[in-house]
């Protein structure tokens, strides 16, 4: 019998892939008032958990190589990430698992690591329908479905029966995936919210949202107490050779820095099962703290603006960070918090959503 690895991370409480985390579990929270982001007569609010995390391992979690439709060599892609300053990448070829034990020379010292990666690639309702399974034990496949909801429940119920972490990747690749197709499917540890490959759409159309609004959306309606989908940034990369005039989805164009001091495909698979993680397109963050009613990031960016955000996307305030560090403290009425960092040059970090509770 395999243990899904949110399970397995419960049995590792105090070892360095949790940073001393405690195991919890919750109930989803009630309906919200989207528009306004908030809900009935404030109490007084806390968040629900507590963190201060300043140690960060950057990874890549969407990744293609010649296996399926990538233009190198699966150790020339992995040479890339390990020379550009990755602690881990995970290789994501269509139907196709790819064994970390083959990298067993690229993984000798201690700060770099392969997670297992396999992106499966099905079709429903004439449109794509993709889900990454990472740190899963076996090859799971694509296929074709009646409905993308069947699609998406297949893809994560097995990824979840492999010991995986299912992530659902650029919803608007030729539009496929609406707020109500991830709202009917079952609930995935992580979600694409920025892709650096440019033809998914990321950041939507005029008249269609883009994939943080549908983040948004989903996080809205599910809640946040108790855990929520976490929002990743990949490069879903296929080029790593340049040469072409054509925009390509090269590496280096969205990554994640998980929460861990531990460079291991347990500790990283642990964080990512647990959405331990801030996404970004290169802002960077030196430390993030969650406590009692307070939210802090400190951006490595002097210059960068910091929006908090709330339920339904509602930016609750925006703000400089003052002596390296912006804060933000509850008011009444949050339903959950998180942190949009850009800098002057218009790169990107996002923090998860925690939640507020009374």
């Amino acid at each position: 019998m395999r243990i899904h690895q949110r399970w397995i991370a419960c049995l590792l409480v105090g070892g360095a892939a949790l940073l001393g985390f405690a195991c919890w579990k919750g109930s989803l929270s009630a309906a919200s008032d989207a528009a306004a982001g908030l809900e009935g007569p404030p109490g007084r609010l806390r968040f629900e958990k507590s963190l201060d995390v300043s140690v960060f391992q950057r990874g890549n979690i969407h990744t293609h190589t010649s296996l399926s439709d990538g233009d190198s060599e699966p150790r020339d892609v992995v040479r890339w990430y390990r020379r550009n300053g990755y602690a881990f990448v995970a290789l994501t070829d269509h139907n196709h698992r790819v064994d970390p034990a083959m990298f067993q020379g690229l993984q000798a010292s201690s700060n770099f690591v392969v997670i297992p990666g396999e992106e499966i690639t099905m079709t429903a309702e004439g449109r794509p329908v993709h889900v990454n399974a990472l740190c899963a034990q076996a090859t799971i496949g694509g296929g074709n479905f009646p409905t993308k909801g069947d699609a998406l429940r297949w893809a994560i119920e097995r990824v979840r029966a492999e010991g995986g972490v299912a992530l659902i990747n650029h919803p608007n690749f030729d539009w496929a995936l609406s707020a109500a197709d991830l709202l009917g499917a079952p609930a995935a540890e992580l979600l694409e919210i920025h892709s650096g490959h440019p033809y998914v759409h990321t950041d939507g159309d005029a008249k269609r949202p883009s994939h943080e609004a549908l983040w948004d959306t989903v996080l809205t309606a599910r809640g946040v107490a108790g855990g929520a989908i976490a929002g990743v940034a990949v490069d879903d990369l296929h080029q790593l050779v340049p040469g072409s005039s054509a925009p390509q989805s090269g590496p280096g164009r969205g990554f994640i820095e998980v929460f861990s001091r531990e460079v291991s495909s347990a500790a990283i698979c642990s964080a990512l099962a647990w959405g331990r993680l801030y996404a970004s397109t290169g802002a960077r963050l030196r430390r993030i703290a969650v406590a009692d009613d307070a939210f802090s990031v400190w951006p490595k960016a002097p210059d960068a603006e910091v929006e908090f955000i709330g339920a339904g996307g509602r930016v609750l305030e925006k703000q400089r960070p003052v002596a390296g560090r912006a804060m933000y403290r509850l008011r009444g009425g949050e339903r959950y918090v998180r942190a949009r960092i850009t800098r002057p040059d218009g790169k990107r970090a996002w923090t998860q959503a925690y939640a507020a509770v009374e």
